[in-house]
Parts: structure tokens; sequence; C-alpha cells
């Protein structure tokens, strides 16, 4: 069934939107290091499309990604006066000289709601206007540009927006998923897919749903019209369902997200009448998606909410293991270092904005022939080594190098950084020893050039997970809003 295609479409760029949101936001066109003013980005459609002189409400967002309070900002609309033709009506609050924002905290946004009902005067290819966001001193200032037009009919799903979650570690919590068609148009039927953290489970098990491990989604289909000015909540029919792993990692934020489409009587036609059990996804036929089955939504842009799950703190107990470089002079020799997690909770990924970083000394006495391919020389004989996926209680990560010893030396170690959630930071470092045996030049190491086994084969695979979500992520930012910055 197309519908686990349709997980795929939107679930990457859903779950990067997360990440802003979760505070590593997508930064605008303009290096912060340029001294462009503070870390935020302005983000808004650049089309809005009403429906038959219907008001249209429009969000427009200030995300802070940096490290700082933003303060002192000032969101105004339109570099001359809009035409009366938009029926614009600014946000509630603002005056003359447009919108002030006092602060911002790190990793939050600021959402300021304007509304626009065009009238008949409107031109067919309608009016367009900027929103821009500058510091109350006129030093700096980003802009983007939105067309607002109108159509005779059509239909328009509005999701509305979903708070951010404050949890302990094995809660579970519903998602209050409630969606509007605000057009004059009703689909056949709709479909729901929620994604989000891989430390995010869906217990829930629907008829109508089907779970995508890979994508850490599910999935639900409607065989139900929304009618025109209805209003629907899932709660009161198949609430969404999340639960957290016990072994969350914590103090951490999770991001989740939750996009509505609308189906045609065509897509509904393919959904098993038999299925059972939510988490056979085996049970639906997968089929390539074809977007003109879908009935086109006039404004896509708000048919998506991303939302956070603040962690409290789990503990992680995280130990350096060394290793020791054994015979003698001349011989070639593979050591592998790492770490291992001793619980209970696991650390935190890049999914959870963090990474395990690990520092290897290695001793003087060894010329290193061959590193680890997820590590990086810093120096000499310094190199760091990057952890992205999580480990589990009882899970360990290896990282393999191989060298040729010329002596004893001076040993070397490996470090594990784990930050103040680590409850025991007496092991994290390991010694990275050289022990000489007797007797003259071995003919080399026949464990020289091992492959990497266990967590950095994993890690590799994330990252190129890392690089689709930056592209989904990527093709939506592009999508949703065009964003240039100006200094005076």
């Amino acid at each position: 069934m197309r519908l686990r295609t349709l997980v795929g479409r939107v679930g990457l760029p859903l779950l990067l939107t997360g990440l802003a949101t979760a505070g590593a936001g997508l930064p605008a066109y303009a290096d912060p290091g340029d001294d462009l003013g503070p870390e935020v980005e302005l983000a808004l459609p650049e089309q809005v499309v009403a429906v038959d002189g219907k008001s249209k409400k429009v969000e427009v967002e200030v995300l802070n990604y940096g490290e700082d309070t933003a303060k002192n900002l000032v969101v105004t609309f339109g570099t001359a006066p809009i035409p009366e033709s938009v029926g614009f009506v600014p946000p509630a609050g603002c005056d003359a000289d447009g919108c002030r924002i006092d602060s911002i905290a790190p990793g939050k946004r600021k959402t300021l709601t304007f509304t626009v009902a065009p009238t008949a005067a409107l031109p067919t290819f309608g009016v367009g206007f900027d929103v821009l966001l500058k510091d109350a001193g006129n030093e700096w200032a980003q802009y983007s540009h939105v067309t607002v037009v109108s159509v005779d009919e059509g239909v328009d799903l509005e999701l509305a927006p979903i708070d951010d979650y404050k949890l302990d570690p094995g809660d579970t919590a519903d998602v209050p998923i409630v969606f509007s068609n605000t057009g004059n148009k009703a689909p056949a039927g709709y479909g729901v897919v929620l994604v989000g953290d891989p430390f995010l489970s869906y217990p829930m098990k629907y008829s109508n749903c089907f779970f995508d491990d890979e994508l850490f989604g599910i999935a639900c289909v409607f065989d139900e019209p929304i009618q025109p000015g209805e209003t629907v909540t899932l709660a009161d029919k198949a609430p969404f369902k999340f639960k957290l792993a016990a072994d969350t990692p914590g103090p951490s934020e999770l991001f989740a997200g939750t996009y509505l489409v609308g189906l045609t009587e065509e897509d509904l036609a393919e959904v098993p009448a038999g299925v059972r059990n939510a988490r056979k996804a085996s049970a639906l036929e997968a089929q390539p998606l074809d977007e003109d089955d879908l009935p086109e939504d006039i404004n896509d842009w708000d048919n998506i909410r991303t939302f956070t799950v603040s962690v409290s703190r789990n503990p992680a107990d995280v130990a350096a293991i060394g290793g020791t470089f054994a015979g003698a002079k001349g011989d070639s020799r593979t050591v592998k270092v790492g770490v291992r997690n001793n619980g209970p909770a696991a650390t935190s990924s890049l999914m959870q904005n963090g990474l395990l970083l690990v520092d290897v000394e290695l001793p003087t006495g060894v010329e290193i022939t061959k590193a680890d391919p997820n590590c990086f020389k810093d120096s000499d004989r310094k190199y760091f080594c990057l952890l992205i996926d999580s480990l589990h209680k009882g899970e360990k990560a290896e990282f393999s190098f191989t060298g040729t010893i010329k002596s004893a030396g001076e040993a070397g170690s490996i470090t594990v950084d784990n930050g103040p959630v680590d409850p025991n930071r007496s092991n994290d470092t390991a010694a990275i020893a050289v022990k000489l045996s007797t007797g003259g030049a071995g003919g080399g190491g026949g464990d020289e050039g091992l492959p990497v086994t266990g967590a950095p084969a994993g890690m590799v695979a994330a990252g190129g997970a890392a690089m689709l979500l930056a592209g989904g992520a990527a093709f939506y930012v592009a999508r949703r809003r065009r964003i240039v910055t100006v200094v005076d």
C-alpha cells in the first residue's frame, strides 16, 4: 500500500525540521560568524492561498538556533503599504512599527500569526510583500517574501500546533492531533503520519495503522471525508500514543512531528480490509507514490507540526577500554580500544543533539600505519573519534589502530567524555600500552588490517542517515521559505 512510501516521503524532512525545534536549527543564508547579528531565523511560507474569500491564518516563526538569548527583535510586514485587496490583519499586540520580541531563549521560537482575507480586487496572480526580522537598532535584517493568492475552490487541511512535552524515561503520553478543513472541498479520506526519535515507540495497535521501524514512525488511514469547516480530533477516535524508552538518555530533547495528507478514493481502495496488527507492515503492499493521485492541498505548509520531548535526568556510566601493543620490535600489531556503557541509560546520539567524544593518545613507541576510519588525526599521536550511534547498557564501541612497534616508549591513553550525566568519572580514562617481547623483529602481526567491528560500522550507517536527513530538510526548507540576510 502506498502510504508506506508516504512515510518515507514526509518522514525525513519532518525529522530534520524537528531538529530545528530541538535547538539544532537550520541557519538562514548567512554565516553567524560574520557578525550579522544573533543566530536567529525567520520562517514563513512562500505562498498563501485563500479559498473563495475566506480568511487564512499564517504563522511567522522566529527561531533562535544559537547558544545565547536573542533580544530586542522586531518583525515588520511590507516595505511599502500592503494593498487593501490582500485583507491583511497584523498579529495581535503589534503596532505600526511592527511586532516587538523582547527575548527568545536558546533553542526556542516565537510564533506570530497574521491573517489575510483577499477581496475580489486581488489580482489574478496575487500580491506579494516582504516580512522583515531585524534588531531594534536597525543594524541587521533578514527578510522573506510571501505571495497571497485566491482560488475559487480547493481542499485546505490545517493541522493545529502540538505542545512540547516534559517527561520521565518510561512515561507514556497521548498526542492530541487536531485538524480542520478550511477549504470548500472535502477529500475522500486522510492519512496521518507520526514520526520521531528512535527512543520513542508507539504502543497502540489499530487495524488502520502500520508501523515502520526504519523510519521510526507510524501511519494511519481514515476512510472518511473531512467536510469544509469541520474540525477533527483524533483523540476522540483513535488517540496517538508514544512511549519513552526506559533507557532514554537525559537530560535531552527528543523531537517528533506529524504530517496530515488528504486521500482520494483510489488511495482508500488500496487499504487492505483485513489488517489487524498495526506492526505488520508486510501486510500493506508498498508501491511508488504518485502525487497526482493525492487531492491537491492548496496550503501544504500547515500540514506539518513538530514538537519536542524534554527528558529528565537519566545517567549513563561510560567507561574507557584500553589496549596493549604486544610484540617484538618491528612487529605490526592491531589494537582495539573503545568505550563501554555500563548504564543504566543509553548514551545520546546525533538524533538527540549529542555525540559521544573519544580522545585517543597513542604510545610513543608505536608508529601508526592505519587508523580507524571513524577517528580523525588531531596531532602527531592524538586522534579524536566520534560515536554517532547510541550505546545501550552493556554495549561497547571499538576503534582499531594498526602500528609497527619501535620501542617500549611512553604509554598512551583513551578518554571518553559523556558530560555531566556520567555518575562515575573515575573510569573515563584507560591506558594504551606497549609490551615488548624478547627476540628479533617478527614477521608482522597476523591481525594487521583487521576490519572494524561493532559500533563503528553502525556509525557509518548513521552518518549516511544524517546526510539523508539533511537532504530532506534542505528540500523542505527550500520549499517553505526563502531567506536573505542584509547588513547596513
